[in-house]
């Protein structure tokens, strides 16, 4: 292993790679640029030529040529050396095979199971039949190595068996059910969409029902496992990103055909979201490539709730969101297949989603104070979330010339928003009020809370997160534990990032989340010391004074006893 790390670090130097992602600028004997794993304006990120290293002194990350891969790309260690070989043109010594981790044993499963789809496809004339008549030419097919599974209970199952893979390999990818009387197939009677992670290996699957039954869902994608996690991974992201740094924006759909279609005309800067909710997770992996964000979701009420949704996400990280305009109810697919040069120019006539729900509300005649009451819980709840006290002005400005509503009535409005799903509103839970610097009783919550998040996106957590998660439960009370429990995406991240950089290397994380909940429940303890003080000081009733020395003194007995 450490002789292939050489071999390509031999033939690549860290400005080539990171310059590969990012642009550079000279710096003296370094390079800068703002930093790809947090939001800045003033370039914190350098690297150093001589070292062969790179360092943000603003959020701390740093490493070298594979670090920086692995942090960017998404992927592990394996993956980001398999990406540099390709870039150093280094052919990895191969490992003897008894090594093989079950990992890469259910990366083969995958892999067999879509090669099965795709020849199941080239023998069903009526399949193939139904994507070409949505357009798709057999190149696109090959590329994103579309398939079929016929209408039976066991298809897959049998042909992956006699490859010699276990029942629990099989199931631990999802692509088998177990029930009394045995297993069967997950996908039936469905044309497949492999899914992708950044370094092309297939994941996961998409089926849509080929022949409708009436019962069925028109989607089935593969549940969550070892290898696919949803809230991280877009279908095209891995054909996408290397186009989306050179156009400098991306342009997140729906589906899989609109994705595929979309890629067919030209624009292969375009990832899917395929049936899952966007999260924050695949939104900082965009923002990574370009901070510019086209949405092109159905043209319906629910195509524009979803984009409000995904954009409310994207302004509160920082990101420039605009909306393609879809009308007659279509999706980008069918625009596509009727007129391509329609989805050319559409792409071209992006509107800003603020400008684009302000313009759809003030064309349905409202009179003035319904137009207010929907401006606020729609337009302004999206202004609520910009970065830039400039831009906030901007929209106010616009809002107000358009709509007749005077502009202080409308700042006093933004500043009333019930924002709790934000991370401003978030970070009130594990920050102070004035958001200066955290309480030692919060810094502590925000660090057990962080580990907490951090633990439970991984697939082997070094801690017993039920253990600790009811811990926290029976400390801070329900309130605050469903708080943290739904803390913003944009929060999430921020403290999993911290938690990650600060413990990566603790050999136990264990002995560190006893020795945070020892110093919470003292702050806790401490707080209600200083609570019973105040009451003191103002209580007149004798009697009523005596229960609250009482309570004190015991409070600061089970004080000491704190570590």
């Amino acid at each position: 292993m450490s002789n292939n790390v050489e071999k390509i670090k031999d033939r690549l130097n860290i400005v080539d790679v990171v310059g590969s992602y990012l642009k550079l600028e000279r710096a003296g004997a370094n390079l800068k640029a703002p930093c790809p794993f947090h939001n800045e304006k003033t370039p914190s990120f350098f690297v150093s030529p001589d070292r062969g290293t790179y360092k943000c002194f603003g959020c701390g990350e740093g490493g070298d040529i594979f670090s920086f891969v692995e942090k960017f790309e998404g992927v592990d260690f394996p993956q980001a050396m398999r990406i540099l070989a390709d870039k150093a043109g280094v052919v990895l010594e191969k490992e003897d095979p008894k090594l093989k981790s079950d990992r890469d044993r259910l990366y083969k499963v995958m892999e067999e199971a879509t090669l099965f789809f795709g020849e199941n496809l080239k023998s069903h004339k009526g399949p193939r039949d139904y994507l070409e008549k949505r357009g798709l030419t057999q190149e696109t097919v090959d590329k994103f190595r579309i398939g079929f599974v016929k209408d039976e209970w066991r298809n897959l199952y049998d042909f992956l068996k006699t490859k010699n893979y276990s029942d629990e390999e099989i199931e631990k990818v999802g692509l088998i059910k177990k029930t009394d009387s045995g297993f069967y197939d997950r996908f039936r009677n469905r044309i497949i969409f492999p899914i992708f992670d950044s370094s092309d290996r297939v994941v996961a699957f998409s089926g849509r029902l080929y022949e409708d039954d009436g019962k069925s869902a028109k989607y089935l994608n593969s549940p969550e496992t070892v290898l696919f996690n949803k809230s991280k991974i877009l279908y095209g992201y891995n054909f996408a990103k290397k186009d989306i740094r050179v156009r400098g924006f991306s342009i997140l759909v729906e589906g899989q055909m609109d994705l595929v279609m979309s890629h067919q005309a030209g624009f292969s800067n375009t990832v899917a979201t395929s049936g899952t909710a966007l999260t924050g997770e695949h939104l900082s992996l965009l923002k990574r490539l370009s901070d510019k964000l086209v949405l092109a979701f159905d043209g319906d009420e629910a195509g524009l709730s979803a984009a409000n949704k995904g954009a409310k996400l994207a302004l509160g990280l920082g990101m420039e969101v605009k909306l393609v305009e879809i009308s007659d109810n279509l999706d980008p697919a069918d625009v596509i297949l009727k007129d391509k040069s329609v989805w050319s120019k559409s792409l071209q006539n992006t509107v800003h989603i603020i400008d684009f729900n302000l313009n759809s509300l003030l064309k349905k005649g409202f009179d003035k104070r319904r137009l207010g009451l929907e401006i606020k819980s729609k337009v302004l709840l999206l202004v609520n979330e910009l970065k830039s006290n400039i831009e906030q002005d901007y929209f106010i400005n616009s809002i107000s010339g358009s709509s007749g509503i005077p502009q202080d009535i409308l700042w006093k409005d933004l500043k009333n928003i019930d924002s709790g799903e934000t991370a401003r509103e978030s970070k009130e839970i594990i920050y102070d009020e004035k958001k200066t610097t955290a309480t030692a009783r919060k810094e502590t919550l925000r660090e057990i809370s962080g580990i907490l998040h951090w633990q439970k996106g991984l697939s082997e957590p070094m801690i017993n997160i039920q253990k600790w998660e009811e811990k926290l439960l029976d400390v801070v009370g329900e309130e605050l534990f469903n708080k943290i429990q739904n803390l913003s995406e944009n929060v999430k991240n921020e403290i999993v990032f911290e938690a990650e950089n600060k413990h990566i290397d603790e050999n136990n994380l264990k002995n560190r989340m006893e020795g945070a909940f020892e110093k919470l429940e003292k702050d806790i303890l401490l707080d209600r010391r200083k609570q019973i003080q105040e009451e003191i000081s103002k209580e007149t009733d004798e009697n009523e004074k005596i229960k609250l020395f009482n309570e004190m003194l015991e409070l600061s007995k089970k004080i000491d006893s704190k570590k």
